[in-house]
Order: C-alpha cells, then structure tokens, then sequence
C-alpha cells in the first residue's frame, strides 16, 4: 500500500512539474516552422526531429521531441505520436497533420499552423496589452485609496474628535468604511478569493451559467464587436486551413467546434455541422445568425457556389484579422474614459473627506 501511494506521489509530481514548465508557444511555432523547412530540404522526419532536439534547449520540449522520435522509431504516425502530447498539440494540429499526410501536402500545413499560432499570438497579445493598462489603473487606484482610507485617514481625523458629529457626511462616510475595513480585511480577502473561485467554477462546470455568460460577451456594448470579430477571423482561418488540408466539412466543422470556447458560436457551428450532415449547405444555416457578419456570409455563399476555397477563405480572414485589430483599438478608447472617470470619483472621495473638514475650520477662524 506504501508503494503504491508513493507511485501515485512520483506520479503527480512529475505531472505538476510538466504542467508548470509546459514548452511556451514559441517553442511549438518553432517546431512546425523548423519541421517544415527540413521537410522542404527532404530530411527523413526522423533525422529532422533528431536535428530540433539537438538545437532545442527547453527540457520538456526536448523530453517532447525525444518521444516523437521514439514513437517514429516503431513505426507509429506522426499525427497517432502527437496524440500522447494532446496537453501541448492541439486536436485541430493533429488532425491537420494527419490529412496533410494522407494528401502529401504536409509542409505547407506546417508552416500554415506556424502562421495560425504567431497571429492568434499576436491578437491576444494585443487584446491583453489593451485590458492591461485599464486594469492597472483601477487596482492601482484601489489600492492608492484604501491606503490613505486605512493609514492616513484615521490619523488626519483624529485632529477632530472633539467634533465629530459636525463632520461633512462624506467625511463620516470614508471613516465608517476604513473602520469596517480595518476591522474585517480578512474576510473580506476570502469574499473576494471565494466570489472569484465560485465564478471560474460555475463557468466551467454550471452551464446555465456559462450560457448566460456567454450571451453577455456577444451583446454587451463594448466588448461584443472584438468577441464577434475574433470568432469570425477564427471561423474563417480555420476553415481555410482545414480545407487546405482536403479535410471534409463536417470534420473541419467538429475540430472548429471543439476550439470554439464560447457556448452561442459552438452552438451554431454545432447546428452547421448538423445541417451539413443532412445534406444542407453552410450558408443556409448561417444566412439569419446575428453572430457572423454578413460578408463572411455572402463569402460562404459565393464559395459554394463556385468552389473556391483556401484562397478566398484566406483572404477574408486576413480582412478580418485587420478589422480585429481596428475593434481592440475602438474598445480600448472606449473604456479608458470610463475607468478614469472611476478612478477620479474615488480620489475625490478621498480628497474631500480630507480637505472639508479643513476648509470648515479656515471659514470658522476667517469669522
């Protein structure tokens, strides 16, 4: 019993520990681009997977690397090799590599998964980059006044306790609430962790929730544009690579659907999927969606018609990718007034509750 606990112990540890020094997303772009471009030079995969190894310098990647080569070494598919790394390759990039073997085009799939992960890189940085200054400024500005609420308050109005019902009401107000901070931070730190546990928790596991969630993100005023523009770009790219790759449309439409995370676009391409299967077409189905635009649309529509897939898919979800970029600008304009205006009615809640009491006691000497 001994033994076995202490397995389980080595075992979870050593899953930890691979979780926590995961190989970063540059060093997967790197191996799909590195890979493709020995693949053009006509190495053997293996001789190529043995030259990424020995340029590789990050430890689990290169644990990552060594089983690929291992499992090639049996005989086994690149694509069936990936699958036991499904926590660092994605579903869509097995499946892509798996039909890109099965059409002989596998290295021009390669470096269109390398350009996928450097772009969708690149939009969610630049969306993190435009919540991150909002964000700062409104802890920053949290903090800056519960400081002066907890430490310099208390102090200042102690100069005023002969006459502490003659304090302005907001005066009152700000030392009530350091009173109750001071008093009750502890809990009010668990509350806070407890609201945010609870949150992420109903998210993933309660899905009333996460539908309720979800349809906030597609109709709230300022964030809705950038979620339709990014699951639109996401729709567009996907099904151009997908096609490239000569997968059908009911398998490209399940991969989408399983890299889709938001419940009303997994819902509709589920439903696409569904109609494809009974032998309708995509446009049919996506003509009276308030989530796609209607270009993308008419660009379906005009692709079934004719037949042209990667190119015009591609050029529309570059169009797209542009328009993305466009909204994350507009919507972090729009919010950086309404966090200052924020920030400004609580520094001057503060400045107040300070500085009146002040200026009753100059008035009273001026008299």
């Amino acid at each position: 019993m001994q033994v076995i606990l202490q397995e389980r112990k080595m075992w979870f540890l050593d899953k930890l520990e691979a979780k926590i020094n995961k190989p970063w997303l540059k060093n997967k772009t790197n191996f799909y681009r590195l890979f493709s471009v020995s693949q053009k030079a006509w190495l053997g995969m293996i001789d190529a997977l043995n030259a990424l190894l020995d340029s590789e310098e990050h430890k689990w990647m290169r644990v990552i690397l060594q089983d690929l080569i291992d499992k090639l070494v049996q005989w086994v598919d690149l694509s069936d090799a990936m699958e036991y790394h499904k926590g660092f390759f994605g579903q869509d990039e097995i499946e892509l590599v798996r039909s890109s073997q099965l059409a002989w085009n596998l290295i021009d799939t390669l470096n269109d998964i390398a350009d996928n992960l450097e772009q969708s890189n690149e939009i969610s940085w630049k969306l993190k980059k435009a919540l991150m200054y909002p964000l700062i400024l409104f802890f920053w500005s949290i903090a800056a006044a519960l400081y002066i609420d907890i430490s310099v308050l208390p102090n200042f109005m102690s100069l005023y306790e002969d006459n502490a019902d003659k304090l302005p009401w907001i005066t009152k107000l700000m030392m009530r609430l350091s009173e109750f901070i001071m008093a009750n931070w502890v809990y009010m730190v668990i509350a806070i962790i407890s609201v945010i546990a609870v949150f992420v928790y109903s998210y993933r596991k309660i899905l009333p929730f996460k539908i309720f969630i979800d349809n906030l993100m597609v109709t709230a005023p300022v964030i809705s544009p950038v979620i339709k523009w990014n699951y639109q770009y996401k729709f567009a790219k996907q099904l151009s690579q997908f096609y490239a790759a000569w997968m059908s449309p009911v398998v490209s439409l399940q991969l989408i659907w399983n890299i889709f995370t938001n419940y009303q676009y997994k819902k509709k391409v589920l439903e696409i999927k569904r109609d494809l299967e009974a032998w309708f077409s995509i446009f049919e189905w996506m003509e009276w969606s308030k989530l796609f635009d209607a270009i993308l649309i008419q660009i379906i529509h005009v692709w079934e018609s004719t037949g042209t897939t990667k190119s015009v898919l591609a050029k529309i979800s570059s169009f797209y990718k542009s328009q993305l970029e466009t909204k994350i600008d507009i919507m972090m304009q729009a919010l950086e007034p309404i966090m200052l205006v924020f920030v400004a009615a609580i520094v001057w809640s503060v400045v107040l509750a300070m500085f009146l009491p002040m200026a009753s006691i100059v008035e009273l000497l001026g008299n």
